[in-house]
């Protein structure tokens, strides 16, 4: 596939503020399909298609530190493992969510809460039923310095939060503590010396033939206890199994250097990505007026860079705007796929039912499909086009982005076009 060609026309005629951070699918109700494991792959759960595998390149590090990876010391094999059932049967969402600072120290913990430390890195894994799995780990130099203080009490005897404490042992050197959480299953917490962690594991309905929720919960803390005492080891690498094996990673389709040239500062805040485990279907659908489209499946992937402003949300008076931007990739087994995905977002046709208004459509040359913003109401559009068996959407979370043509172009324009290359050349 060639390179796209340049933006030709600046993006769009829009002078009005529309929608935030959503996303479009292709009306029809998605439901999984069951694939078998990959040769290649040991010891994965039918169905499972995201593969995951420790990295080699060093760990992540945030103002020098060397920092763990929240999915490598909740990885999807101990899970498994353990006896929690991930949930592989639901789409676009749940999804396996990746979350990690990586400042370059310019950070100041003392500017927010030290109750609302959002965490070095984490990890969320999601279970059926709404079930759910979610390990944040603290380390200096990000978090409030008064933020582990704040963290022991809760997982004291002697706390003011009436909040039982169920055990408190000594697991791989490291304190954990289990409480009951709060909505249901449990709250563990654990205190090393140089960082400390909690998991929330719920697991009431899960487990696997001959295991108890609380087994499966233990096998669970025990796997972290240890991870953590192996310290911070290079982040984990994802891939897809066949057919999606030409799937790039998210933030490699949306690199730094992107958010660096739309708003000309680094992501010195949070990278979140997120990942589909699974294969999806979306049906036809005759509310949605999709009713002549073909079945098709795909997986999807979304990679999050946010400034410091954006990423500690209670951060102190600045004059630094707040900058936020998801680029989100419906990757799709089929190419007639990815068109009725964008011929539903784009090509305006009455028959297609869209609950915010009709897409604005664009002249912009993106990729090989239409372009246009997707309306989301009253706030900041979706911006999407297509590269081959990839549908792209892109949001800004800052409304200012689309205040005008010249925003919306310095934005949104070349980072586009890099993207589509990036497609185009895999």
């Amino acid at each position: 596939m060639k390179r796209s060609r340049a933006i030709q026309s600046s993006l769009g005629l829009l002078a009005v503020i529309l929608a935030t951070g959503c996303t479009s699918t292709v009306g029809g109700t998605p439901a999984a399909i069951g694939q078998s494991p990959a040769e290649q792959r040991t010891a994965v759960p039918d169905g499972q298609i995201l593969l995951q595998e420790p990295g080699s390149e060093g760990p992540f590090e945030f103002g020098g530190t060397p920092a763990y990876d929240a999915c490598l010391v909740l990885s999807m094999a101990d899970v498994t493992e353990a006896g929690f059932t991930l949930d592989l049967g639901q789409a676009p969402q749940p999804q396996l969510v990746n979350w990690h600072q990586i400042a370059d120290g310019r950070h100041d913990p003392a500017q927010q809460s030290s109750t609302s430390n959002s965490g070095q890195s984490t990890c969320n894994l999601p279970g059926p039923g709404g079930n759910l799995l979610g390990l944040t780990i603290h380390q200096s130099p990000f978090d409030h310095p008064d933020g582990r203080e704040a963290t022991e009490r809760i997982f004291s005897r002697n706390n003011t939060v009436d909040k039982e404490i169920l055990s408190e042992e000594t697991i791989a050197g490291i304190r954990v503590v289990t409480t009951e959480a709060d909505l249901g299953g449990w709250l563990v917490g654990f205190f090393g010396d140089d960082y400390y962690a909690t998991l929330l594991a719920d697991v009431e309905e899960t487990g696997v033939a001959g295991r108890s929720p609380e087994q499966v919960r233990d096998a669970l803390v025990t796997s972290v206890a240890r991870g953590l005492a192996e310290g911070p080891t290079p982040p984990a690498r994802y891939s897809y199994a066949e057919p999606y094996s030409w799937v790039q990673p998210p933030c490699t389709l949306f690199p730094a250097e992107d958010y660096q040239q739309s708003f000309d500062m680094p992501d010195i805040g949070r990278v979140e990505e997120r990942y589909s485990m699974s294969e999806v279907m979306t049906t036809p659908s005759a509310q949605g007026g999709t009713q002549d489209h073909e079945p098709s499946t795909f997986v999807r992937t979304s990679c999050r860079r946010q400034n410091e402003q954006v990423a500690n949300s209670v951060v102190g008076d600045s004059d630094v705007p707040p900058e936020d931007m998801v680029v989100e990739f419906s990757h799709y087994r089929e190419l007639r796929g990815a068109e009725q995905d964008n011929s539903y977002d784009c090509d305006g046709d009455r028959k297609y039912d869209h609950p915010h208004g009709p897409p604005i459509k664009l002249k912009n040359v993106v990729g090989d499909g239409y372009v246009c913003f997707v309306r989301y109401g009253e706030h900041n559009p979706g911006f999407t086009f297509k590269v081959g068996r990839t549908v792209v959407e892109i949001t800004s979370w800052n409304p200012s982005t689309y205040k005008d043509t010249q925003s919306m172009s310095a934005v949104l324009e070349q980072t586009s076009k890099d993207i589509a290359g990036r497609l185009a050349e895999r």
